[in-house]
């Protein structure tokens, strides 16, 4: 009994324990959660304030960003969906006008095609753009903005949305032009000063050049007028000179024939003066005198001819009277001298008519050329040539390279040539640039050439050009208009 009682009672104390032990097992559990629903809640709180933080600084963010910038924002295709205040005030149209419109409303057409070619192709790409672009507003004006367009990309990485965020920058725009036209018209202003400057330059040369000519002019004429004088006298008296030592010498011959002479003291003075090559030279010496005395009228008569100090205006000339003139007075150059033979001379004129021109100056002019060629063979050996040529040219007659006269006035083209040593083509870029010389200090100013591109082609409306190949010599083409225009 008192086992059975004692199982029974076990029987009886199980159910219990069980429930007590379910009951504490809850307890701990309902605890459990309560601290981790409690902390949940701590959480979730947390970030609700962090939430309404974040939501307080987008709003600051897009208020501040909407006070200060202008925006836009448009779908893939580019269409406007929503515009903000500062979009309508800089481009005069309301949101109602901006809405469902395409940015080509505003467009100035300054931009070219390729511009916006990679305006789209880097947005479609779901890269960020970024430029400066020139719109136009509603009532025709224009303005700039500095723009930032950032595309909005799906799950799949591909644009859906583009927000734009530009700033005015018209302002900076106005004072960048207007810099750059003062830099311009400050360069305008420079130029001008330089070829002013320039131009002063070449006067002053011109100026300092034309009185030294004018002096030497001056003298030249002066000489020759007070040459010219005795030398008439000289030479035309040499003619009666001769009439009369003949007269003499014819009137010695007969009286030699009827009258012979005995006279011991008269043959010693025949034998002593040798009476028959007195005879015999005196007509010879006579002739050579005139010979003399005519070549100094030829050249008084070239230095008046060069000088032409009575020739102000331009007056129908003979170019090859001029051209022979200065050849006369450098014939001395021409003759041989120590080592180096005498420099071969070949003339070959054509058929031209009078050239109107300052004669003068044309001298000055075949002077300057023909001494450089000179110079140029100075120390050259066999052979030494300088070769003259002129013709009659149309203006639009093929010349020198291929090079035409563009003119409808027919030219006289004068041709001097020298076989002497090429000149570089650098060198070529500066020969009538004053002052610029490739001689030794001491030979050359540098003003002959650059004196006579001056007379030719400012003074004439010519042309003069150097033609100088490798191993072809050097030849200097001048083209003057046989009338000048009024």
């Amino acid at each position: 009994m008192d086992g059975n009682k004692g199982h029974a009672h076990e029987q009886v104390s199980c159910p219990d324990t069980y429930s007590l032990s379910i009951a504490l097992l809850k307890e701990n559990l309902n605890q459990k959660n309560l601290a981790t629903y409690g902390q949940a809640i701590a959480h979730q709180t947390h970030l609700d304030k962090q939430f309404q933080k974040t939501l307080k600084d987008l709003s600051a963010l897009e208020f501040a960003l909407d006070q200060a910038a202008i925006l836009a924002i448009t779908d893939k295709k580019g269409t406007i969906i929503d515009v903000n205040d500062k979009f309508c005030e800089l481009s005069q149209y309301s949101r109602q006008e901006l809405i469902d419109q395409n940015h080509r409303l505003i467009k100035s057409g300054y931009h070219p095609p390729e511009f916006f070619k990679e305006f789209w192709a880097t947005l479609k790409t779901g890269r960020v753009w970024k430029g400066e672009i020139k719109n136009r507003a509603k009532d025709g004006t224009y303005y700039w903005v500095n723009t930032t367009v950032v595309p909005f990309l799906d799950e799949e990485g591909e644009p859906y949305q583009y927000l734009a965020i530009r700033f005015d920058i018209t302002e900076r725009k106005r004072a960048e032009e207007a810099l750059r036209q003062a830099e311009l018209v400050s360069r305008q202003q420079a130029q001008e000063l330089e070829l002013a400057l320039d131009k002063l330059k070449q006067t002053q040369i011109q100026l300092v050049q034309s009185e030294k000519m004018s002096s030497v002019g001056q003298l030249v004429a002066g000489i020759a007028h007070e040459i010219n004088n005795p030398v008439n006298f000289i030479y035309g008296n040499l003619d009666c000179a001769s009439e009369y030592v003949q007269s003499l010498l014819n009137l010695l011959g007969v009286y030699q024939q009827h009258c012979p002479v005995d006279v011991p003291e008269i043959q010693a003075a025949l034998d002593e003066y040798e009476l028959d090559f007195l005879v015999e030279d005196l007509p010879k010496m006579v002739a050579s005198m005139q010979l003399g005395a005519n070549r100094i009228r030829e050249i008084v008569l070239s230095l008046r001819n060069f000088s032409r100090l009575d020739e102000a205006k331009m007056n129908p000339v003979d170019i090859h009277q001029g051209i022979d003139t200065t050849l006369l007075i450098l014939r001395n150059r021409f003759k041989a001298k120590a080592a180096y033979p005498e420099i071969t001379l070949v003339k070959e004129y054509g058929n031209l008519p009078p050239v109107v021109c300052y004669a003068s100056q044309l001298n000055q002019v075949f002077m300057n050329i023909i001494s450089n060629a000179l110079d140029a063979l100075e120390d050259q050996p066999l052979p030494r040539r300088i070769e003259i040529s002129t013709f009659l040219a149309r203006g639009d007659e093929p010349l020198w390279d291929g090079q035409c006269l563009i003119s409808s006035c027919p030219f006289a083209v004068i041709l001097i040539a020298n076989n002497g040593s090429s000149i570089p083509v650098e060198v070529q870029k500066h020969l009538f640039d004053p002052f610029f010389t490739t001689k030794p200090v001491g030979k050359g100013t540098g003003l002959g050439l650059s004196i006579a591109h001056h007379i030719v082609v400012e003074k004439h409306q010519g042309h003069l050009i150097c033609i100088s190949k490798p191993g072809e010599g050097v030849k200097f083409a001048i083209a003057i208009p046989l009338m000048q225009a009024e």
